[in-house]
């Protein structure tokens, strides 16, 4: 199986427009680390200088600020009391199911086994892929690509370094292959049946989780359908099969589709191309 080709991505300017500053304390140590956050997302590095993150994002004209910190490397929004910082989300509720014999509606549709390879195409702060890390093993692979570099960066730190303990949670995170990318322009490089499987976990046009720990996300992230040629060259690209998820009573893809299954709820489905 051919490896994925690796290419230096083209960091577009953010959306949103942010800074990269520190605490209050202001040690040198984690100056020099926001310094080095901001050279790699090509935004200004501002000093905190004791103000509050308020104050500062009014005085320079920005929106947020992202904090590097002794706890923690995080974004805040203090006008919508937004913050987005890594966590692996329900990774570990879900990996503690699939011990106990539960399941999981996403492996499920994946149909994934031991060894398997798994291509994440919106990997997020990479809780699926941490599932499907869990269960492929040491044996398998999960490569995943970002397209948003602010969280792409925010996630493969916190997949490098947060610390969690229980159930292989942890081992399985340090397995993954994060990568930040669009996978609309990476998957064409790909060879023919590179992966087992290639899923897509869109965000949806309304929320579907309860939980506020979606919005940050959702404020910050790539939102777009995923384009008709993107899909073809997933279906390329994956050796088994293609999974969707979505939200239920979305448009239907014009690619012929083998199977809907339940997400466990009324609200998600995934979809399994042929």
């Amino acid at each position: 199986m051919k490896a994925p080709t690796r290419r230096t991505p083209t960091i577009p300017m953010p959306d949103l427009r942010y800074v990269v500053t520190t605490s209050r304390r202001g040690d040198p140590e984690f100056a020099t680390r926001a310094r080095r956050w901001a050279q790699r997302l090509g935004v200004p590095f501002v000093a905190r200088a004791d103000r509050g993150l308020s104050k500062l994002c009014c005085e320079v004209g920005a929106e947020a600020a992202l904090t590097v910190t002794p706890v923690r490397v995080g974004l805040v929004i203090p006008a919508e009391g937004v913050e987005y910082f890594y966590h692996p989300s329900m990774a570990r509720t879900r990996i503690r199911n699939l011990r106990d014999g539960k399941g999981d509606p996403m492996i499920t549709a994946m149909a994934l086994q031991p060894g398997d390879s798994v291509l994440d195409c919106t990997l997020g702060r990479a809780s699926d892929a941490t599932v499907a890390s869990w269960v492929v093993g040491e044996a398998g692979r999960v490569v995943g690509y970002e397209a948003d570099p602010l969280i792409a960066a925010l996630t493969m730190e916190g997949l490098a370094g947060y610390e969690i303990e229980g159930a292989g949670v942890q081992e399985a995170m340090r397995r993954i292959d994060a990568r930040q990318g669009d996978c609309g322009e990476e998957l064409p490089a790909l060879a023919d049946d590179s992966f087992d499987v290639v899923y897509f976990d869109p965000f949806f046009h309304e929320t579907v989780e309860a939980s506020q720990a979606m919005q940050p996300l959702r404020r910050l992230g790539v939102h777009r359908p995923i384009p008709a040629e993107t899909l073809e060259e997933a279906r390329r690209v994956a050796c088994r099969r293609v999974v969707v998820k979505q939200r239920v009573g979305a448009p239907a893809t014009h690619l012929p589709v083998a199977e809907i299954l339940s997400g466990g709820s009324s609200s998600v489905q995934y979809v399994i191309l042929k």
